[in-house]
């Protein structure tokens, strides 16, 4: 494929990314979440197998994100707030 004069191999672009990462994994019967997002709770140490609610999982996150400052907790914390808001807020 050619664009702007550059030409791009799209069998070895989508070679290198990684689909699952993005994958929803069920985790009970109320939440769902990335792999991604399963990897980066659990290395922070939160217990996702137990929680209740995506609120739950923000809640405990936000919490450990005040003492790690860890940027990709973060950007999990605030994709799981717009996911919340989406899917529990009454329009």
């Amino acid at each position: 494929m050619k664009i702007k004069d550059k030409t791009y191999d799209l069998k070895e672009l989508f070679s290198t990314i990684d689909f699952s990462r993005n994958k929803l994994t069920k985790i009970n019967d109320n939440i769902y979440l990335t792999n991604y997002q399963i990897d980066v709770l659990k290395r922070n140490g939160i217990d996702i197998n137990n929680a209740t609610s995506i609120k739950q999982i923000i809640f405990e996150a936000s919490e450990i994100y005040e003492d790690t400052l860890d940027e990709e907790l973060d950007e999990v914390i605030d994709q799981l707030c717009e996911r919340n808001y989406y899917e529990n807020t009454h329009k």
